[in-house]
């Protein structure tokens, strides 16, 4: 966990200092996921009148989530999206596809699950584990589309929704309390189980600030 939180701000340090070379860039907050201790940060950056690409970084360190029974909930996602705006300046609605890639350990919903190969076969663990703690750990990677509608309310203040989904490749390990769950037979543990999911997998409103152009007077 101590080296998901170093990585997460390092790759903040160098975005913030990236920034410094850009005007008209859009700095973002998630004021939806902001509230649970969530952080997600944008940064947009235009291209024409009507496009721009964004990254956006999302993570998350909760050992036990309240929301989801107290359950693991540690993720972290990157994603790159190009941006087409409805109307010029980059205001107004936009659709953007986007690809992305994230690690998780959290407990995976099956129920999104469109393709599983091979399927987990479940172990029978020793008497004296009595563990209710099941999770899967792994990576992902994400392909899809983000819609939604930025308006501005202040000269460089906006407000942004958005939601994103498509399809992500899973790989995964899955565990309960500290054992695998997972086996080829009865000796041996599989490398990483594989999965497809269709997801929702981001979305929000979004507190914007525009860094303006900066002039310098002779």
């Amino acid at each position: 966990m101590k080296n998901k939180l170093g990585e997460f701000k390092f790759i903040l340090l160098l975005i913030f200092l990236g920034l410094y070379s850009f005007s008209q860039t859009d700095v973002k907050i998630n004021l939806f996921t902001a509230p649970f201790l969530i952080p997600n940060f944008a940064f947009e950056i235009p291209t024409s009148k009507n496009q721009s690409v964004q990254l956006d970084v999302l993570a998350s360190f909760w050992n036990e989530f309240s929301l989801f029974n107290d359950e693991h909930f540690l993720v972290n996602q990157t994603f790159l999206e190009y941006r087409w705006y409805k109307n010029e300046f980059n205001q107004g609605w936009f659709i953007g596809p986007n690809i992305g890639y994230g690690m998780f350990t959290f407990n995976k919903p099956d129920w999104a699950i469109v393709r599983e190969f091979p399927r987990a076969i479940p172990v029978s663990l020793s008497e004296h584990i009595n563990s209710n703690d099941e999770f899967s750990s792994g990576r992902t990677f994400f392909y899809g589309l983000s819609l939604g509608i930025k308006k501005q309310v202040s000269s460089n203040w906006f407000l942004e929704f958005f939601i994103g989904a498509g399809l992500t490749h899973s790989w995964y390990k899955g565990f309960k309390g500290l054992v695998r769950t997972d086996l080829n037979n009865e000796t041996e543990y599989r490398r990483f189980n594989k999965s497809n999911e269709w997801l929702l997998y981001k979305g929000g409103l979004m507190l914007v600030y525009r860094i303006p152009n900066f002039t310098i007077n002779n």
